[in-house]
């Protein structure tokens, strides 16, 4: 069983870290199967700089239930296509701040 072809070979430790690599953020779906990637930049402001993404509870786009994993990738060699775009839902709030 090897590695995928897009992940990360170093550890990534805390969000911010992940933003300045300019990598994208994956989250895989048990239920309907969906995969889709996001880019970690688009959610500046709503998780917290310090924060370790594999421990947040993330919920798949398309049928919206509690995603099997997220973890980082290199987005570099992608195509725009193969990313998707992230908006947040408007009760959302950004932080404000510094944040630890």
């Amino acid at each position: 069983m090897g590695r995928p072809a897009d992940a990360v070979v170093q550890p990534i430790r805390s969000f911010d870290e992940g933003c300045r690599r300019r990598l994208g953020i994956v989250i895989e779906c048990r239920s309907c199967g969906k995969r889709v990637t996001y880019r970690a930049q688009d959610f500046v402001g709503f998780i917290a700089p310090s924060a370790e993404i594999e421990t947040l509870r993330w919920r798949c786009a398309w049928c919206r239930t509690p995603a099997e994993s997220a973890r980082y990738v290199m987005i570099e060699k992608m195509d725009r296509q193969d990313l998707a775009q992230w908006k947040p839902p408007p009760w959302m709030k950004q932080r404000r701040g510094p944040v630890a």
